[in-house]
């Protein structure tokens, strides 16, 4: 009996939840209300971990009865507070909130994204070569990518950024006033390594289902001769590491040290937070 009345107030909680909020609750959250008022609002998220791990966070197999613990990440928002065990959820919520206009504190993961982009993004302008560039986004070349985002939302443009997984010859799609305007190919590369034609190749044939007036390939290298001349006559814009370099500077010359923009985590960060051996199908 006293599971189906908790069970009840935690619905009429929700659903005066999402009347104020304008906010579906998922099924997995729990709503607990409380006469202290939160504004503006905040969240925590919290990560499974094993109950025995080794030093990298992976399961010690040495340990019996090792399991999986599932702390609950929160989230604070005027009397409400919201309790989830799967931040990718709680995170989820936090962003609609705020597409509503309801204002949400960010998140110390949030926080620390910011940070390493703001750095990251400072030094970008500092005395920049090519081999500074190649050398900061070698190990993640990823991080590039979101690098040459920046860069075209700095010209106005309103940029996407595929998945990592996706492989489906662009890195990057650009709008402008809510239309589609091109598909960008990064690719970071030693001077000594250049574009091959197959590249353009498939970038063009992504771009069959799209049919984006604009194609761009950003490398810091340059081309091939038969890449250079198939891009042409395909009407693919080549922005090689010279072109790259003086993009940044005229973006650095319209303000001492442009601001990132609005930084906002993924799939791919919350993965980070995760033990490398947690198996279960991420959300």
């Amino acid at each position: 009996m006293a599971g189906w009345i908790e069970n009840w107030q935690n619905t009429k909680r929700k659903k005066r939840f999402e009347t104020i909020y304008g906010v579906e609750l998922p099924d997995e959250c729990r709503a607990q209300e409380s006469g202290r008022v939160v504004s503006p609002g905040r969240f925590v998220l919290r990560f499974p971990y094993w109950k025995h791990a080794k030093a990298d966070g992976t399961k010690d197999r040495r340990k019996k009865e090792n399991e999986m613990i599932y702390p609950e990440s929160v989230l604070w928002i005027g009397s409400f507070r919201i309790i989830c065990e799967q931040p990718a959820l709680l995170l989820r919520l936090a962003k609609q909130l705020r597409a509503q206009g309801w204002e949400i504190d960010l998140c110390k993961e949030e926080r620390e994204k910011a940070r390493r982009r703001r750095e990251e993004w400072s030094e970008s302008f500092a005395d920049i070569t090519l081999q500074k560039l190649i050398r900061r986004f070698e190990r993640d070349p990823i991080r590039f990518e979101t690098y040459c985002a920046t860069l075209f939302e700095k010209l106005g443009y309103t940029v996407t950024q595929t998945p990592a997984s996706n492989d489906g010859g662009f890195d990057l799609r650009l709008e402008r006033d809510g239309a589609l305007f091109g598909l960008v190919e990064c690719k970071l590369y030693q001077p000594s390594s250049k574009i091959s034609r197959p590249v353009v190749q498939k970038l063009v044939g992504a771009n069959e289902l799209f049919q984006a007036p604009h194609l761009l390939i950003v490398t810091t290298s340059s081309f091939t001769k038969e890449a250079a001349s198939f891009a042409r006559c395909t009407h693919v814009q080549m922005v090689d590491g010279q072109a790259l370099l003086a993009l940044i500077e005229s973006i650095a010359q319209k303000e001492e040290v442009p601001d990132p923009g609005v930084v906002e985590l993924e799939a791919e960060d919350l993965r980070r937070c995760f033990p490398l051996d947690f198996e279960e199908v991420f959300q």
